[in-house]
C-alpha cells in the first residue's frame, strides 16, 4: 500500500487562454498519475473551480481502485483545472480545452 500512497507523477502546469473580449485568462491545470503496475493510467478530467491538486491526487487514487475492481488493467490517474465552464460560452469552453491540451502535451506521451 506504500506504493499507492503517493502517486508516480504529477504535474502542474499553467493554462493560458482567450476569453470573448480578447483577455487573457491563466488557470492552472493538473494531472496525476498513481500507479501503473498493471496498465497504463485511466482517469479523465475535472473542470471546476474547486478543483486544486489535493482533489486531484484524491480523485486519482479513487480511479485506481475503480480499474482494479471492474478488472480493467490499467492504473490510476485524473486531470484537472480549476477552470469554470458555467457561464462560459461554447467557444470560450472550447479555447481552454484546447489550450489545456496543448499543455498538458508537452508532459505526457504514449509511455506516460
Amino acid at each position: 500500500i506504500e506504493r499507492m500512497v503517493e502517486p508516480e507523477r504529477v504535474v502542474m502546469f499553467r493554462v493560458p487562454w482567450v476569453d470573448d473580449n480578447g483577455k487573457v485568462q491563466v488557470n492552472r491545470g493538473y494531472r496525476v498519475q498513481f500507479n501503473s503496475a498493471i496498465g497504463p493510467y485511466k482517469g479523465g478530467l475535472r473542470f471546476h473551480p474547486s478543483v486544486n491538486l489535493s482533489i486531484i491526487k484524491f480523485l486519482g487514487f479513487e480511479q485506481c481502485f475503480k480499474n482494479s475492481l471492474t478488472g480493467l488493467p490499467m492504473g490510476g490517474g485524473k486531470g484537472g483545472s480549476d477552470f469554470d465552464p458555467h457561464g462560459k460560452s461554447d467557444a470560450e469552453v472550447m479555447r481552454f480545452c484546447q489550450s489545456f491540451m496543448t499543455e498538458l502535451y508537452r508532459h505526457i506521451g504514449p509511455d506516460t
